[in-house]
């Protein structure tokens, strides 16, 4: 029988940790791409902008645009971009998601509807930093330790 395969995203704004777990007794293993790393964000002036409106030749102010958002949103899609691939080919069975509130938040609101329905559990801490060896205690309660 084979065994069902959890793949467990660990992320935050800057970084994402990908690992697997292969059933009960198992542990934690990184995947083959285990680490992605945010792209710097692109800088942007913090003045707002002022544009003419042709219509009627008045003047319009544009809201500002916040680098890091934009920056962490182009992450979370880049990391369920690699999530997508994967779970296509069907790489595992199961997804846990581990991020920050605002991180794991962005994550949800960008997720495809596929991939979605893979998600098992999330987890609203930043456990990016933590050992493989540390994982399971951490996460026991939400993957076939």
């Amino acid at each position: 029988m084979k065994p069902v395969v959890t793949w467990i995203v660990l992320a935050n704004a800057r970084t994402a940790r990908i690992v697997q777990n292969k059933g009960p007794g198992k542990g934690v293993i990184p995947t083959k791409e285990p680490v992605l790393q945010a792209p710097d964000p692109v800088e942007f002036s913090d003045d707002s902008g002022v544009f003419q409106n042709s219509a009627d030749h008045s003047h319009l102010a544009g809201d500002r645009t916040d680098p890091k958002r934009l920056s962490e949103t182009a992450f979370a899609r880049m990391i369920l971009e690699r999530l997508t691939e994967a779970s296509v080919q069907g790489d595992f069975d199961r997804l846990v998601l581990v991020a920050g509130p605002h991180m794991l938040g962005t994550l949800r609101a960008e997720m495809p509807e596929g991939l979605r329905d893979v998600v098992t559990s999330e987890v609203d801490r930043d456990l990016t930093n933590m050992t493989l060896d540390d994982l399971p205690k951490q996460l026991g309660e939400f993957m076939a330790v």
